[in-house]
This record gives structure tokens, sequence and C-alpha cells, in this order.
């Protein structure tokens, strides 16, 4: 899958809180920003990236938090 770069303006105190957050977690800020990026995407159209990925994977035993974190690797 080909990435591209995207640059944000934030106040330094959100970027601060942030990271120490994502840090806490043991994620990257980039990861963490592109799952918030898909959780907008699906809150807006109806469509989530792990309902789409059921469809592919029909009778599997995993629930749709199961695939999305084999999906993001968490």
């Amino acid at each position: 899958m080909k990435t591209k770069g995207i640059f944000i303006c934030v106040e330094r105190e959100l970027l601060e809180r942030f990271t120490r957050v994502v840090e806490s977690m043991g994620l990257s800020r980039s990861e963490t920003i592109r799952r918030a990026m898909e959780a907008f995407i699906e809150a807006q159209t109806g469509q989530s990236l792990t309902s789409k990925m059921r469809g592919l994977v029909r009778g599997s035993k995993l629930t749709l938090r199961e695939l999305e974190e084999a999906y993001y690797g968490v």
C-alpha cells in the first residue's frame, strides 16, 4: 500500500497530550491518526473498513473488533 504524508498544525499542548496517550498505548502517532481518519469516514458514511472486511471473510469466527486488530496489527 502506497502512503502519502500530510502536514497538520495543532497546538503544542494538544500534540504533547496526544503523544503521551498514544505512546502509553504502544502506538505511533501516525497509526493513531490513520485510525481516527477511518473512524471519521465510518461515522460520516456508515461504512467501516472492518464491516467491508467481514464480507471478505464470511464464515469467520472472528469478531469485527478482532478483524480490525488483525488488520492494524495491534
